[in-house]
């Protein structure tokens, strides 16, 4: 399976082209940076796409399948290549269904290399979606959608009716390059692959048919477990499309291990970056999600107000808890990671339990993330506040407060004092804090923090929430006050 250093090669090879606006065009060409959607199937927003692999994520009924659908039409397709038009996605209502669009609906794309936005609006005169008549962008698109790569068992296809009169009519090696990146993705060694094709005696009818070898044993696709075909036939499929394509997978998680989903996100950034490939996969897996960098992540939360879009997301978990408090009419409270959740958590929990049990918390992003975030929903009626690491400090009338310190929470409870002080609730935190200290090398700050912390939770052989939880009550009992005050100020916000 893909491991930490091969994903975290594939980050720093995408962004050395990335970050280079010359050597960025040059690989991706005209590359979709924003698709804006106004009033399609009860969707109102806009996504911008910051790196060359996007994850959306969201709750079932966010949205995601309908920007996936619409971003295939950003483009005019090659020569050969088939052309997606809104419409064929968007239809009429059927009865007394609601309309899926208006007179108001619009959808327009902006691109990288500055292409002009390409703006659609719905025609209702012309009954019809208004695309622009000349200087729309060409590329290659390919949509996979869930049924693509259905079972080959569960078919029931001609091959299943006529398999003892098959004759294999010509056969075609897969390539090392093939076999290392299916082998990497499933974890198990692949040596030899074969796409035969297979047919009848006589007639025109064939068909495409894999063989692999694993282990001692030859066996083809009929014989094959639903994820392991369908990861030998995606991978094929993507390595042939044109150069440069748009790639559009929907769900391509399902019957997958979630080892294998990680190692998916990693054939995906791998994919894009040798063939200038632009991927944007709408997934519910947290294993994809969460192996592709902040800049590769996309949240949909629906909300009363509508769809709220959560750029640069931590973690898939956001998505739900976004929308539980939609659901539920709790308060909200925003802060940027993990670490300072648990922080927050232990203070409220000891402090006011109350609010902790009235509200949800929920790990958003970096400082700027909180706050504009915060921001947002306010601005829709949502009782929502933030706070964040104390390096920026206070906006009380925007709600945002600061946690207690003046350091990132991560750096405050690795102080080398606090350390000392949670002895008593973690035997031998002393000595493991010495061995960890070797995974902040060449870091400072708070990056060294963030790497020594999951580093200590992993020599101590503890889960990283207990750790935050006994580190946090060490720090507390010496500033019980800062702790105090904070909780003050939630309070008042939140009234």
């Amino acid at each position: 399976m893909a491991n930490e250093t091969q994903i975290a090669q594939e980050i720093t090879r995408i962004n050395e082209k990335w970050d280079n606006p010359n050597a960025r065009n040059g690989l991706f060409g005209t590359i979709l940076k924003s698709v804006d959607v106004a009033a399609v199937r009860g969707l109102t927003a806009k996504l911008e796409f910051s790196w060359p692999v996007t994850a959306i994520a969201g709750t079932n009924g966010s949205g995601k399948t309908t920007i996936l659908q619409l971003c295939s039409a950003a483009y005019v397709a090659q020569q050969g290549g088939r052309n997606y038009k809104i419409g064929e996605w968007v239809r009429n209502a059927l009865g007394d269904e609601t309309p899926a669009f208006s007179a108001d609906s619009s959808v327009s794309f902006s691109f990288w290399d500055d292409h002009p936005t390409v703006p659609i609006p719905y025609q209702k005169e012309r009954t019809r979606w208004g695309y622009p008549r000349h200087g729309n962008p060409v590329r290659n698109v390919e949509f996979f959608g869930i049924t693509t790569f259905a079972p080959r068992i569960e078919r029931r296809d001609r091959l299943h009716v006529f398999k003892s009169k098959l004759e294999v009519k010509g056969s075609a090696d897969f390539s090392p390059a093939l076999l290392e990146s299916i082998s990497t993705v499933l974890g198990v060694a692949y040596p030899s692959g074969t796409m035969h094709t297979v047919g009848l005696p006589k007639g025109d009818w064939t068909d495409n048919l894999p063989q692999v070898r694993r282990g001692e044993s030859t066996y083809g696709e009929p014989h094959m477990g639903a994820g392991e075909q369908k990861v030998i036939r995606l991978i094929q499929a993507l390595e042939a499309a044109e150069p440069r394509s748009l790639i559009l997978l929907e769900e391509p998680e399902i019957t997958l291990h979630p080892d294998a989903q990680k190692g998916l996100a990693w054939y995906l950034m791998s994919l894009a970056r040798r063939k200038g490939h632009q991927i944007i996969v709408a997934t519910h897996s947290a294993a994809l999600f969460e192996t592709l960098p902040m800049e590769g992540r996309i949240l949909l939360a629906r909300t009363k107000q509508g769809v709220t879009v959560v750029p640069r997301a931590p973690a898939i978990v956001a998505a739900r808890a976004l929308t539980r408090v939609a659901m539920t009419n709790k308060d909200l409270i925003l802060v940027e990671d993990a670490v300072g959740n648990g922080f927050l958590c232990e203070i409220l929990r000891r402090f006011d339990k109350d609010i902790l049990a009235n509200c949800s918390i929920v790990s958003i992003g970096n400082t700027d993330d909180v706050y504009r975030m915060v921001t947002r929903l306010r601005g829709e009626g949502v009782r929502a506040i933030g706070v964040r690491d104390p390096d920026i400090g206070d906006a009380p009338a925007e709600g945002v407060f600061s946690l207690p310190g003046d350091l990132a929470p991560e750096s405050l409870l690795l102080a080398d004092a606090n350390i000392a002080a949670a002895e008593g609730m973690l035997n031998g935190v002393t000595e493991a804090f010495d061995r960890a200290k070797v995974a902040g090398l060449q870091h400072t700050g708070s990056k060294w923090a963030k790497q020594v912390f999951p580093a200590l939770a992993h020599e101590m052989a503890i889960p990283r929430e207990l750790l935050t939880d006994r580190l946090t009550l060490a720090w507390l009992a010496a500033h019980q006050g800062e702790a105090v005050a904070l909780v003050a100020s939630i309070r008042a916000a939140l009234q």
